[in-house]
């Protein structure tokens, strides 16, 4: 069983306290260093930028070159999971951003997060369908929110479609997806969003992802991981409390858990901003090898952006 363990996104700016050496690192410099100590992660840009193509596939894959493990979850646009749309020229580019990952062994999933108004009726039913279609040929995991969902017939509807589920875990609260670690074909698919049961109740984003687990839930979560086991041969988990940079948190806690380590190398910001972690590792010092001089990238990027990242590589 291989657990492959990351957050949700790598360029927050939260995370510059909580897991990067420098204030100032571009996304590129961040993914690389982010790299460094996790194996997966999912790509949020995808979600709000329809501009993006192959092109910035091959920029992430040339960031985590140093990491043959690493794979890239890539987060539909939301045009097609919010707004119900199927846009031609969305969908090319984000086809060609998944071929480029999964022709390099660098794909993990194609993700489609809905939202708590997306209910189980045939015309959603039926959307879900047309999705299946159209990105074909990919490992699609789609996350439901409503419980609506929760049906004895899911997994045959997904199935039949060659869709797979996401395991989500949240609150509980009356009407979210319960957290049922379904599993179709060798891959399970969780995500991690915390139990902050007023920041959903309030419907405030950055209050909804601000939850730190504990010693105990951490346990719990691997436990669950550890009995799937049985039925599949990896499981893609990502931590997506990521307010103030919490996800790191869970992260590194839950790949302790997983692999019974207590020497895991984290970063010096991480266990500044969450002193717990030095009981499963200590600090490692690899910004130095990472990244020249804080003097030559401010030069540098002074006198060109563009060339910052190229020149740390």
């Amino acid at each position: 069983m291989r657990y492959i363990v990351g957050t949700g996104g790598w360029e927050h700016e939260n995370f510059d306290k909580s897991l990067y050496p420098y204030h100032n690192l571009d996304s590129l410099e961040k993914l690389r260093y982010y790299s460094t100590f996790f194996d997966t992660v999912e790509v949020r840009s995808t979600f709000w930028d329809d501009s993006l193509d192959a092109n910035d596939a091959r920029g992430w894959l040339t960031a985590v070159s140093s990491n043959n493990r690493f794979l890239f979850n890539v987060k539909l646009h939301s045009s097609f999971t919010h707004k119900k749309g199927i846009q031609s020229r969305i969908s090319r580019s984000v086809r060609s951003i998944l071929h480029e990952l999964q022709r390099n062994d660098r794909l993990g999933a194609l993700l489609l997060q809905f939202p708590y108004s997306f209910t189980n009726t045939s015309v959603n039913r039926f959307h879900l369908v047309k999705l299946g279609e159209v990105f074909s040929g990919f490992p699609i995991h789609v996350e439901f929110r409503h419980n609506s969902w929760h049906q004895p017939t899911l997994m045959n509807f997904l199935t039949d479609n060659l869709l797979q589920p996401v395991s989500a875990d949240y609150p509980r609260i009356k009407q979210l997806m319960p957290f049922v670690t379904g599993i179709i074909g060798d891959t399970a698919y969780l995500r991690l969003h915390g139990r902050n049961e007023k920041g959903w109740l309030l419907n405030d984003i950055d209050a909804r992802y601000d939850y730190l687990y504990n010693t105990r839930e951490v346990r719990e979560l691997a436990r669950r991981l550890e009995a799937l086991s049985k039925i599949c041969k990896r499981a893609i988990v990502i931590c997506n409390n990521t307010t103030n940079g919490k996800a790191i948190a869970t992260a590194f806690q839950l790949r302790a858990a997983l692999y019974k380590e207590k020497h895991l190398s984290i970063p010096k910001a991480s266990l500044q901003t969450f002193p717990h972690l030095k009981e499963i590792g200590f600090a490692i010092e690899t910004e130095n090898s990472l990244f020249p001089p804080e003097s030559y990238r401010q030069a540098m990027q002074r006198r060109n952006p563009q060339v910052l990242f190229r020149a740390t590589t």
